[in-house]
Parts: structure tokens; C-alpha cells; sequence
């Protein structure tokens, strides 16, 4: 009986000891631990700010390239006015976007999606106007493709991947 009680106690002793050390431990982390988390953060935050603005301007520059080229297809139906609506439309955003120290990523991330699929819808509603049409099928499309496909769509994902640990 004696060795049980012993052992209870000692077993008691160890942990009132270890709860000591959690408490310790708890006061020391929230004043270290939430400035290495922010600092994280923030490092974090102005790398993806810094990366999606160097994406946007690449695009901006395919975007307007591809308006130059619409323009130059001089064609005037109403498809390819409507995608000019859209690519000022785009531009103007990135516009406003780039001009700002800091990227709303969340915000910047809807409008993109929306734009994807302004875009698919656009393509899909108007495909066999376009592949009608030599310079639309060779020129226009190509161009479009790439500006969905792989410039919008690379900076979705781009945010995505780099957004799924943080708020």
C-alpha cells in the first residue's frame, strides 16, 4: 500500500511539474510565437502580392497585344466587339490593381475566375463564327487561348496553391 501511495504521489509530483512547464511555456510563446507567425505572414503576403503583380503585367501586355490584333483584323462583328469590351474591361482592372501597394488576392482571384469563364462561354457560344474565319481561327484564337489557358489560368492556380495555409 505504502509503495502505491508512493508511486501515486510521485506520479502527481511529475504532473504538476509538467503543467508548470506547459504554463511556462504558454506565457513565453504567445509574445514570441504570433510575431514569428506575422512576420511569416507578412513575408508570405508580399511575395504573393509581389509575384501575381508581375503575372498581371505579363497579361496585361497579351491582353492589349491581343486588342491591337482584333483591331488590325478590322472585322466588325459583334463577337469580337464584345471581346474588346471584355479585354478594356480586364485591362482597366489590372490598371487599378497594379497601381496600388497592396493586392486584394481574394478579390483579384473572383474577377479572374469570372473573366475564365466570360471567356470559355465567349468561345464556346461563338465557335463556329470563329472557325469560319481564317484570321479569327489562325491569329485571334491562338492568341486567346493562351491568355485563358495559360496566363489567367496559371495565376488562379498561382494563388490557389500559395493561399490554401493562410486567410
Amino acid at each position: 500500500v505504502k509503495s502505491v501511495t508512493w508511486i501515486v504521489k510521485s506520479c502527481l509530483r511529475i504532473v504538476k511539474s509538467c503543467l508548470r512547464i506547459v504554463r511556462m511555456n504558454a506565457e513565453e510563446e504567445p509574445g514570441e510565437s504570433p510575431h514569428v507567425d506575422e512576420e511569416e505572414r507578412w513575408i508570405w503576403k508580399n511575395g504573393l502580392v509581389d509575384r501575381t503583380k508581375s503575372q498581371i503585367e505579363v497579361l496585361t501586355k497579351k491582353v492589349e497585344f491581343f486588342n491591337s490584333k482584333i483591331e488590325k483584323v478590322g472585322s466588325r462583328s459583334g463577337y469580337l466587339k464584345d471581346m474588346l469590351d471584355l479585354n478594356t474591361e480586364l485591362t482597366g482592372y489590372f490598371s487599378s490593381v497594379t497601381d496600388n501597394d497592396n493586392v486584394n488576392v481574394r478579390d483579384l482571384f473572383d474577377f479572374l475566375t469570372l473573366c475564365f469563364c466570360e471567356y470559355d462561354h465567349f468561345f464556346r457560344d461563338n465557335q463556329d463564327q470563329i472557325y469560319l474565319k481564317k484570321e479569327e481561327k489562325n491569329i485571334l484564337l491562338p492568341i486567346a487561348y493562351d491568355i485563358v489557358f495559360n496566363d489567367i489560368k496559371s495565376i488562379l492556380d498561382f494563388i490557389t496553391n500559395n493561399t490554401i495555409e493562410y486567410p
